[in-house]
């Protein structure tokens, strides 16, 4: 529990630096502007701040069972990836964020702060995979919304792609191996369902590929419950 814990604070601790480092920009280079970057960036730390304040009194949720969890509520999906999308612009990381279909509202069950912090946890493994390009985008059926993640990074080897969601699992050394335990832990909750799998599959039935090598970057679906606007 205390390394869910640690995780979960650590999404909201990275805007609060992104925000530190762009304001030192802003004054190291005497921007004419600084006092509206200030402001914005101020009210976004506060922001950040009010979230850890939510995860800390809401992480007991974590541990109850997914049918004595609340049901998911009308979020207007759209407006919590856009979110997401621009603060990931904010930093120095050199990704392209692109957002396609999403101007317009895309209503499915879910909690928006639970939301972000799957989205963001999603858009922080794109980066930390190298990818250069990442393409978020919402897909509408009447049966589904669909909040769809593609990258052009390292990706995932097969033989990997089983485990990505058992906690503790990580691919990366410095990784705690929880973010995408916990995210399907949630959007199991919601009612909704979570894949990963290559950008680009590899490989045909005349030419096997080995297992153990990576794909062409990574596609990660979060399909949801459509719902009406409250």
């Amino acid at each position: 529990m205390a390394r869910q814990v640690a995780h979960e604070i650590k999404n909201p601790l990275t805007p609060i630096r992104l925000g530190v480092q762009h304001l030192r920009r802003a004054r190291a280079d005497r921007r004419e502007d600084f006092d509206a970057i200030l402001e914005r960036n101020v009210t976004r730390i506060l922001a950040e701040i009010d979230r850890l304040d939510e995860i800390a009194r809401s992480f007991s949720k974590f541990g109850t069972v997914p049918g004595e969890r609340d049901p998911g509520t009308p979020t207007d999906v759209a407006a919590v990836l856009r979110d997401v999308a621009a603060l990931e612009r904010m930093g120095d990381s050199g990704v392209e964020w692109v957002v396609e279909h999403g101007d317009e509202a895309a209503w499915a069950l879910s909690h928006a702060e639970e939301l972000r912090e799957v989205l963001l946890n999603l858009l922080e493994n794109a980066r930390h995979a190298n990818a250069r390009r990442v393409v978020a985008r919402i897909i509408r059926t009447p049966e589904h919304v669909t909040i769809e993640v593609e990258d052009d990074g390292d990706g995932i080897a097969a033989d990997v792609l089983p485990r990505v969601f058992e906690p503790h699992f990580s691919t990366r050394t410095s990784g705690s191996g929880l973010g995408l335990a916990i995210s399907k832990r949630l959007v199991d909750a919601w009612g909704g369902s979570i894949q990963i799998g290559p950008a680009t599959p590899r490989g045909t039935d005349a030419q096997p590929t080995d297992p153990t090598a990576p794909s062409d970057g990574t596609k990660v679906r979060v399909t949801l419950v459509p719902a009406t606007s409250p």
